[in-house]
């Protein structure tokens, strides 16, 4: 599949957003992994702008998604990064909704500054995390052993979960590729 090649910014959110809706039966049959229940797309604040500015030029770029399309609030982290947090009933509604705020994202001029689309999820006794970045085009995993910077990755799980999971969605294979969120608001 070569969609990661296509220079539309529209284009690759929603095609990302089905590739996740698509993993969903793969991910809680087989893989025993289940949704939270919500997603978070995190946006990079222009350098000049506080966070209150931040959030009100993302909930702007925002207006046009209606309440049908996606179920989504607009906070703002401890170091000041706008998030929308998306809530849905199961995966393929989750990701539908990403795609469609990715999109207003983008065509509300902030494409650029998105860093990440963050789905989390509950395996076993633990949460595991599948990243979109729309920068590189592609899904990473993230496993963190804590909750705090402090924390360790579990990189043989991250390279586990890549594997499993690279035919089904499109993962970035380079490990320099995959990095770390912590002190999400999910």
């Amino acid at each position: 599949m070569c969609w990661f090649l296509s220079g539309n910014k529209t284009a690759d959110w929603e095609t990302a957003a089905e590739a996740m809706g698509r993993a969903a039966k793969r991910l809680e049959q087989e893989f025993q992994t289940v949704t939270t229940g919500r997603v978070g797309v995190l946006v990079r604040p222009d350098p000049e702008q506080s966070p209150e500015a931040a959030k009100a030029e993302v909930e702007e770029a925002l207006r046009s998604v209606s309440s049908t399309e996606a179920r989504f609030d607009v906070v703002t982290d401890d170091s000041g990064h706008p998030w929308v947090v998306v809530r849905g009933d199961g995966l393929p509604e989750l990701a539908g909704a990403t795609g469609v705020i990715g999109t207003a994202l983008a065509g509300g001029g902030l494409g650029e500054r998105v860093i990440a689309a963050i789905y989390p999820f509950r395996w076993k006794d633990r949460h595991v995390y599948w990243m979109y970045q729309p920068r590189v085009r592609a899904y990473t995993p993230f496993a963190p052993l804590g909750s705090g910077e402090d924390s360790e990755r579990d990189h043989p799980l991250e390279l586990r979960m890549e594997a499993a999971l690279r035919k089904t969605l499109p993962t970035a294979k380079q490990v320099s590729e995959w990095y770390p969120i912590w002190g999400m608001p999910l």
